[in-house]
């Protein structure tokens, strides 16, 4: 089935979840040379922002971009039982502001979601007459070459891939001679992964008490023994969140005795104000919450780095990365 579409388009998937396709889109916007639009048609993860649940890449690119309303970005809403239309997919696409010169299209959470619904990346592309990018890690190479044999059966075009957080050369020949066009492959930047406190005190419900400079997180450190035992134990670990109880000040003061970025106090016990006089003075983010130091862990750790639009360093950071390891020539030709 194809649908009339008067833009032209570029349908970028992934293989699996978390596969890093926000960050190539970005990068791959940032880097185009005219005026780039977004659509992502079916809402994904969703964040407050002034009172308001808003698509999280649609606020990003919205932001960063310049763009329209996060609402006409990504109008929908999906599940299995509860379905999307693909035409009312493409009408909402072309109500997004036609001043572009391409618009990249961001599809469900991985290539196969929707595909009961014949909304999937797939389908989408095959409706608008358009080109897949994939996107993929190396541990999903074997599901890459399924997917190709897939798309040549039902006469959908495959751009290319690319290889996120990899930069290996011998894989990227090995792949091209099985007949799939490498577009580029991505090393990994421990800086994209770096968390803010802002968005664990977000995402666990959690109180700032001191908002800090905001310095990037990289470990994730759990404080439950002496302080002698702890000060050893934090001082092998720099760019560090700390999480123990709020009543543990021998341990909060052993964490911002050393190269500390955060400090997760649980159990909802406020510290003493000289912990919050020496963070304030340090510059460390402090962050109160009601859960207990082994869940609090848990779900720090299930974390995902967001982009924040006004992180001017990892924007800058990001556009460099696709810049210099993706070959922008053959992807907009």
């Amino acid at each position: 089935m194809s649908i009339e579409c008067d833009k032209r388009t570029l349908v970028i998937s992934s293989v699996s979840e978390r596969a890093g396709k926000t960050i190539i889109a970005l990068g791959l916007a940032l880097n185009f040379n005219g005026r780039m639009g977004f659509y992502k048609p079916i809402r994904e993860n969703l964040i407050t922002k002034n009172g308001n649940l808003i698509e999280e890449d649609a606020y990003l690119m919205k932001h960063t971009l310049n763009l329209e309303d996060e609402a006409l970005l990504s109008p929908f809403s999906y599940n299995l039982l509860q379905g999307v239309v693909l035409q009312d997919i493409v009408c909402a696409l072309n109500r997004v502001c036609d001043d572009y010169d391409m618009i990249l299209i961001e599809g469900t959470k991985d290539i196969s979601t929707g595909f009961i619904h014949h909304i999937s990346s797939i389908q989408l592309a095959e409706a608008l007459n358009t080109e897949i990018l994939l996107v993929t890690d190396i541990y999903s190479l074997d599901m890459v070459a399924m997917i190709k044999l897939l798309l040549d059966k039902l006469d959908v075009r495959l751009k290319g891939i690319i290889l996120n957080q990899s930069k290996d050369s011998t894989l990227e020949k090995y792949i091209s001679r099985k007949g799939i066009n490498i577009l580029g492959s991505v090393p990994f930047l421990k800086e994209l992964k770096a968390l803010h406190g802002y968005e664990i005190a977000e995402d666990l419900g959690g109180e700032i008490i001191v908002a800090g400079r905001d310095l990037p997180i990289e470990n994730i450190l759990i404080g439950a023994m002496t302080p002698e035992s702890a000060l050893k134990y934090f001082m092998r670990v720099p760019a560090k969140a700390v999480i123990t109880g709020g009543d543990r000040s021998d341990l909060q003061i052993a964490a911002l005795s050393t190269p500390t970025s955060c400090l997760i106090l649980t159990g909802g016990l406020y510290p003493s104000n000289q912990v919050i006089a020496r963070a304030q003075e340090l510059g460390v983010s402090m962050i109160l919450v009601q859960q207990d130091t082994l869940t609090t862990a848990e779900r720090v750790e299930a974390l995902t780095a967001r982009i924040d639009p006004f992180d001017t360093k990892k924007i800058k950071l990001i556009k460099q990365l696709i810049t210099e390891n993706i070959d922008l020539d053959s992807i907009w030709k």
